[in-house]
C-alpha cells in the first residue's frame, strides 16, 4: 500500500516548472505520502486507545486521521493528494484489506463508518514496527491528558519556629524545588521531618539509654506536649515526658502544623494553586424530584474552583448522558454561590457518572459517555452526599 500511494505522485509541472523548483531549492510537500502515515498512525492510536467503532468516516476524519497529521511537518491537503477527497481512499485502503466499511442505512453510501481495523495486516504491522523503532512506544490518549493531584502542605506556628529557634529558611521554604513555594512558608511532608529531624540533631536529643527515642527539651516540651491555658482545665494536672519515641515525637510535631495544600498538574509538577486549610470541593448532591421517590435530581456546583466552566459542563454533560439540564445563578432555598458560579442541575442520577467523568477514572462506570474525559480532577475533592431517601447504589 505504502508503495501505491509513493506511485501516485506523479509531477504535475512541466521541465521548466521543475527546473525553476530546483533552482530556488524547494521541495513541494508529498500530500499522498502525509495522508498514508496520517492514516496508519490513526489506526495505530485507534487500537491503543480502544476507541469503539464503527465511527463515522466524517468523525474519524475530523478527529483522527487530521489529528494524526505530524504538528511539526507540512499540513495535509486532501485536494493535493490523487484522491482528492477522504471517500475514495479509504475505499481504496478497504479493498487492500487494511480496513473495513460500513455502509449507510440506505445503502447508498458505501463509505459511511470505519467499522474495522485488520490488525494483523501486513502493511499496518510494518508500519507498527517502524513507528516503535522511530518515535518508541505509541501513548494513549490519557497518557497525554494532564491530570491534577492535591498534595498535602503544612506550615510552621509562628510560636512554634520562635520556641525553637527554627532556622527561618527552613521554615519558610526558601530552598523549595518549585518556584511558587519559594518563601510562602508551604512545606511538603519531606521538608517538615526534615525541619524536626535536624533540631533534634542539632540539640544533641538522641537518647542515650533508650533504642529510637529522643529527649524531650524545655522549648520542645512548651512547643508540643504543654496545654495552653485557654484549653487548661481548673483542676487539671498534667506530667510531661522528659523521654518519647522518636516516630510518636515526629507525630505529635506534625500534628501542631498549619494545614495547606497544593493543586498540581502531572506530569511535570505545576502547582496551579496553593493555599492553606482543605482544597475546595466539587460537590454533588442527590435528592428526589418533588412528589416523586422514584425520579432524582442531581445537583453539582463548585467546579469552576478547578478551572470548569459551569455552562460548558452543564452541555458536555447533557450531550454526554443524554440528559436535560438547567443553570443557576441563584438557586432557590440553596446555600449562596460564589460570585461568578452557578449550581448545575441535572434530571437524573449520575452521581457515579460525573465522579468518573471528572476524575477521568473510566472504570467507575459502565456509561459510555464517561469515557474519554479532559476533566482529570483528583478523587479527594469530589463530596458525593445522597439526601434521605436516596439508596447507595450497588458496587
Amino acid at each position: 500500500t505504502a508503495n501505491k500511494m509513493k506511485d501516485l505522485n506523479v509531477a504535475d509541472g512541466s521541465e521548466d516548472n521543475g527546473k525553476e523548483e530546483i533552482a530556488n531549492n524547494e521541495v513541494e510537500p508529498d500530500h499522498d505520502d502525509i495522508l498514508v502515515t496520517a492514516f496508519f498512525t490513526s489506526l495505530l492510536q485507534i487500537l491503543v486507545n480502544k476507541t469503539p467503532l464503527p465511527i463515522p468516516v466524517s468523525t474519524y476524519y475530523a478527529k483522527h486521521l487530521m489529528d494524526a497529521v505530524s504538528a511539526t511537518g507540512p499540513k495535509l491537503d486532501l485536494k493535493q493528494t490523487a484522491y482528492k477527497k477522504i471517500g475514495p481512499f479509504l475505499l481504496d485502503m478497504a479493498a487492500e484489506g487494511v480496513i473495513e466499511l460500513g455502509a449507510s442505512k440506505d445503502g447508498k453510501d458505501k463509505c459511511a463508518t470505519l467499522s474495522g481495523i485488520v490488525k494483523n495486516h501486513p502493511d499496518l504491522v510494518a508500519f507498527k514496527k517502524k513507528w516503535k523503532a522511530e518515535n518508541g512506544a505509541m501513548t494513549t490518549s490519557q497518557d497525554k491528558a494532564i491530570k491534577k493531584a492535591v498534595v498535602d502542605l503544612f506550615i510552621v506556628p509562628r510560636h512554634i519556629a520562635d520556641n525553637l529557634q527554627l532556622d527561618k529558611d527552613e521554615v519558610m521554604a526558601i530552598n523549595a524545588k518549585t518556584e511558587e513555594r519559594r518563601g510562602t512558608g508551604f512545606l511538603t511532608k519531606k521538608e517538615c521531618n526534615a525541619i524536626i529531624e535536624n533540631y533534634i540533631e542539632k540539640e544533641g536529643l538522641k537518647d542515650p539509654k533508650g533504642k529510637g527515642k529522643v529527649l524531650v527539651n524545655g522549648p520542645l516540651c512548651d512547643a508540643i506536649y504543654r496545654i495552653s491555658k485557654k484549653n487548661k482545665t481548673p483542676d487539671q494536672e498534667q506530667e510531661y515526658p522528659t523521654s518519647v519515641k522518636r516516630k510518636d515525637l515526629i507525630e505529635k510535631f506534625f500534628n501542631k502544623m498549619e494545614k495547606g495544600y497544593a493543586l498540581v498538574e502531572m506530569p511535570g509538577s505545576r502547582i496551579v494553586r496553593i493555599g492553606r486549610g482543605q482544597p475546595p470541593s466539587v460537590n454533588i448532591e442527590v435528592e428526589n424530584r418533588q412528589g416523586n421517590k422514584r425520579k432524582f435530581l442531581t445537583r453539582i456546583r463548585g467546579m469552576e474552583e478547578y478551572g470548569i466552566d459551569g455552562k460548558s459542563l452543564s452541555n458536555d454533560v447533557s450531550h454526554r448522558f443524554a440528559c436535560s439540564a438547567s443553570v443557576e445563578t441563584n438557586p432557590v432555598g440553596r446555600p449562596a454561590l460564589k460570585k461568578n458560579c452557578v449550581e448545575i442541575v441535572f434530571q437524573g442520577r449520575l452521581d457515579v457518572e460525573l465522579t468518573a467523568l471528572l476524575t477521568g477514572d473510566e472504570n467507575m462506570s459502565t456509561h459510555g459517555g464517561a469515557k474519554n474525559s479532559d476533566y482529570n480532577l483528583p478523587k479527594s475533592v469530589i463530596n458525593v452526599s445522597l439526601r434521605k431517601g436516596i439508596p447507595a447504589k450497588k458496587k
